[in-house]
Order: structure tokens, then C-alpha cells, then sequence
């Protein structure tokens, strides 16, 4: 392995290493993660901010230290969140150039879409497909991480080219990725699953097909959800899940925005330009024939959603669904209200240009001025419909998002505590009468959710 030797790779994190030995290993108990993360103060932060984000924690139960942390979130949830956040840190640290970012993010991504198909699996290693996903490009992280020109070359080959991975990297760098990444895997003690996917035999286990099925639909989904390549990563996720081949287009599509709501949560907000656009892969038909009752028929999706006993998350995207293609709502936003921080963070959002909200938009609660447009709402925490052609007001923080129309306004609220708002523009038209109804509708559907969640 001389070529190796001449890349002059780096050395993984000490704490990534650990949780990596962990996942290995079946006698690990929850001390042993909780010595990891104390023993790093930012780290130990990082987490507790997490444990009680309102993503993690509806009921709002203070999370004051990572054993109660470990116990709140599950020790699969926070032995992932740790090794995500380590291991991101770990390479952008002192060197965020665009090739790292768009690798970190593509691992990322991969991970959240193979945990998704985790519950329709068996087998004993399906904990660890999260961890496996996260670290399946291993290699070209390390390589990029050498900062040598050849390597950025063979990244642009690459991506303009995915199957001709083998060749090129021979041409380019000496040496197969493949036979990198087992050397790696080995050397950095990184676990079998890994090294089963790696090896990507016809008969692999469950759990290493959805590792490498989150890899290449992280892969191919900026080609589109209709490209030929995604057609048949979406056969091949219904065919791993048991599920219809328009429920696993439909999972891809929610998991390619969910990693970007995760992103933010972990704190890895520098990943999420890099992360798919899904108002972009999803190309619509050009003539989409809606009946009359559309409204209700995703009205209905979220209502077996919950009966079902889905979680906060998808009955969010589903409310967010309904309202761009049921209540033709241009652009929509869930920001939650950080209120140790006093900021509103950007969470979900759905409709053209609103993907990058989440990294740009920073609202400071207590920078907003008498008379601006949010301020006035937040003072009666009543649903607003804010018409420009009838009473200009000062747009104030929301310039960052809103356009020259009508502005939806909403509160999530758990004992009339402000949780999150619910936004809504009509960029530069404006709303009907029965838009807005349909909006408050589906605001009353998610502080249903909330309340039943925190009741859990």
C-alpha cells in the first residue's frame, strides 16, 4: 500500500474510533457512551442541546445530563448523533473546503435514508446501518482530507460518471477506492457491517444492501426522482422494505429534506447547501390532474398518520405536503422557537428557494422592533393574514424570507406556551379566503400532534 502511504491520509478522531468499537461490541452499556462524551465539554453541550430540542423532546422535559440523555433519546439515538457530529467536526475542522462538504453531505445523507428502511429490516446488525451508512465513502473523505489536487480531479471524473468509479480512481489516484476503503475499515477498526457493504456480494445481508442503497440514491438523487437511475433505486428500496414502489419514492423524497432538518438539529448547519434540494429532484408533471377534494384526500393521509401512530416528523412533512399541493401554498416554514437562545430556527420548510432558509435565515426574537410584521404577532399569538394591498407593514426579519405577497402567520403552542410558528407566503400573489382556512386547519392538525406527543 506504498500509494497509501504517499496520501499521507489522516487519522480518525480518537472519540469517533470509541463509538465505532462500541457498535461492535454487544456487552457495551449506556456508562461506557456516557464517559465518552464527558470527557468532552463541547461534545457533553452538544448533546444536551440536542436531548432537548423540541424535535427529540415534544413534552419539554428538562434533559440536564447524558445519562438522562442516553435514557430519553435511546442509546442507538445518541451513540448516532454523537459519532455524526464527531466525525463531520472531525474533517471540516480548520479546512470546510466545497469538496469536503459535498462528501460529508453526501455520507450524511446516505445515513438518514438507510436508517429509514432500518424498520422494515431483520437481522441482528440493523442498529448499526445508521453508523455503517454514515462511513461507507470513508476513503474519499480521507483522500479529499489530503488537500492534493489529484483528488479533486478525480472527484469531478467521478461524479460525472459514478459507474466508472473503478477505472478512474486507478487512473487518478493508483489505487482502487474500494481496496482504500477495506484497508481503512481494517485499520480503523471500523466494523463488520462496514466491510460487508464494501464488499457488496449478491447475497449481503439486509442491513448492508440498505447501506448501500443509501449511498447510491445519495448518489444519483440531484438527477432527479424520475431519472432512470432513481427509478431503479426506488424498485430496489421497495423490494429491500416490502413497501409499493411509489411509498419508497415517496420515503426517499421525505428522508432527502429530512437530512437537511437533521443537519440543523446536529448542528452541522454547513452541510445543508450541499444536501438535496427536494423542490428541485422532484420534477412534477407537467399536467397534474388534482380532483376537488385533493385538500382532504392528504388531509385524510395525515389523519391514518396519526391513528397509525407516526411520529412528529412525518406528520409535519405530510401537514407541509398538504398545503403546497392541496392548498396551492407557494412556500411554507416550521421555525421553532429556541427560547434559552431567544432565536427562531428554521426547521422545515417546503416550495421553490426555501431549502436554503434553514443556513440563511436567523431571526433574533429580541431584535425585532415595534410595528415590524412578526413582532405584532407575537404579541397575541393569533393566526394572521397579512395583506399588503390593504395595510403595508414593515416586513422587518421576515424580509429574509417573504416576498412582495400575502403572509400566512400561525402558532404551534403547548400549554400556551409558543413552541414553534407556522409560515406562509404567497411570494408575490395573494391568498384566497379558503387558503387561509385550510392553513389554520392544518396548524390545528400539528398542535393536535404536539399535544398528543407530549402526552406520550
Amino acid at each position: 500500500m506504498s500509494t497509501l502511504a504517499e496520501q499521507e491520509l489522516p487519522t480518525l478522531n480518537a472519540v469517533v474510533r470509541e463509538i465505532c468499537e462500541l457498535s461492535e461490541n454487544d456487552r457495551c452499556r449506556a456508562e461506557d457512551l456516557t464517559k465518552i462524551i464527558l470527557r468532552d465539554a463541547d461534545l457533553t453541550s452538544k448533546v444536551l442541546k440536542i436531548a432537548n430540542s423540541v424535535h427529540y423532546n415534544p413534552s419539554f422535559a428538562s434533559i440536564k445530563t447524558v445519562s438522562r440523555a442516553i435514557v430519553h433519546l435511546g442509546f442507538d439515538n445518541l451513540r448516532n448523533i454523537t459519532l455524526a457530529t464527531t466525525l463531520i467536526e472531525n474533517f471540516l475542522q480548520g479546512k470546510p473546503k466545497m469538496y469536503l462538504i459535498q462528501s460529508l453531505a453526501r455520507s450524511f445523507h446516505a445515513a438518514v435514508q438507510a436508517k429509514a428502511m432500518v424498520p422494515f429490516l431483520d437481522g441482528e446488525k440493523k442498529e448499526q446501518v445508521f453508523i455503517a451508512a454514515l462511513l461507507r465513502n470513508i476513503s474519499e473523505l480521507a483522500l479529499i482530507s489530503t488537500g492534493k489536487k489529484v483528488v479533486e480531479d478525480f472527484i469531478e471524473a467521478r461524479d460525472r460518471d459514478p459507474q466508472a468509479e473503478h477505472s478512474l480512481a486507478l487512473e487518478y489516484l493508483g489505487v482502487d477506492t474500494s481496496v482504500l476503503s477495506r484497508h481503512l475499515i481494517k485499520d480503523w477498526t471500523l466494523g463488520e457491517l462496514l466491510s460487508e457493504a464494501c464488499e457488496n456480494h449478491v447475497h449481503s445481508s439486509a442491513a448492508a444492501r440498505a447501506v448501500n442503497l443509501g449511498n447510491q440514491i445519495s448518489t444519483y438523487i440531484q438527477r432527479g426522482i424520475k431519472s432512470q437511475e432513481m427509478e431503479k433505486l426506488c424498485q430496489q428500496t421497495a423490494r429491500l422494505c416490502k413497501i409499493s414502489q411509489e411509498e419508497a419514492k415517496n420515503q426517499i423524497l421525505m428522508m432527502a429534506d429530512e437530512a437537511s432538518v437533521i443537519a440543523k438539529i446536529y448542528g452541522v448547519d454547513a452541510l445543508i447547501p450541499a444536501l438535496p434540494d427536494p423542490a428541485a429532484i422532484e420534477e412534477k408533471e407537467i399536467v397534474v390532474r388534482k380532483t376537488d377534494y385533493f385538500f382532504q384526500q392528504l388531509l385524510n393521509q395525515i389523519h391514518r398518520a396519526m391513528l397509525a401512530g407516526d411520529d412528529l416528523t412525518k406528520i409535519t412533512q405530510l401537514s407541509l405536503a398538504a398545503l403546497r399541493e392541496g392548498a396551492n401554498i407557494a412556500r411554507i416554514a416550521i421555525l421553532i422557537v429556541d427560547h434559552k437562545s431567544k432565536m427562531l430556527d428554521v426547521r422545515y420548510v417546503a416550495g421553490r428557494g426555501t431549502h436554503l432558509w434553514r443556513q440563511k435565515v436567523k431571526i433574533n426574537l429580541e431584535q425585532l422592533h415595534n410595528g415590524e410584521l412578526l413582532h405584532a404577532f407575537l404579541r397575541n399569538h393569533q393566526p394572521f393574514w397579512y395583506q399588503p394591498n390593504l395595510e403595508l407593514k414593515d416586513l422587518g426579519a421576515l424580509k429574509l424570507m417573504a416576498d412582495s405577497g400575502d403572509i400566512f402567520l400561525a402558532p404551534l403552542l403547548l400549554n400556551k406556551r409558543l413552541i414553534a410558528i407556522a409560515y406562509a407566503d404567497a411570494e408575490a400573489d395573494a391568498f384566497s379566503a379558503r387558503q387561509f382556512e385550510e392553513f389554520q386547519l392544518i396548524v390545528n392538525q400539528l398542535n393536535l400532534m404536539m399535544r398528543l406527543s407530549a402526552g406520550n
